[in-house]
């Protein structure tokens, strides 16, 4: 979850620079991790097997908008 979360903060800072597809894709985004980590916050521990498969779904969608991001704002990439 820390990584995601990182992500998720790196991608704030760019999401300014990104065209309105982008902001659309992190719009979408942001409810699904805001919920992950809401379940974290109640389950505690047990929240592991709980949202296992969501924050590797979610690590993934961000992982995949942050390239993009990255390729809009530097097409050499």
């Amino acid at each position: 979850m820390d990584d995601v979360r990182r992500i998720a903060d790196e991608l704030k800072l760019k999401i300014h620079l990104a065209g309105m597809e982008v902001r659309d894709r992190w719009n979408e985004l942001q409810p699904r991790l805001a919920e992950v980590e809401a379940t974290i916050a109640r389950e505690g521990e047990r929240a592991g097997k709980l949202v296992a498969a969501q924050i590797a779904s979610i690590g993934t969608a961000l992982r995949e908008l942050r390239d993009e991001i990255d390729d809009k704002l530097d097409p050499r990439r």
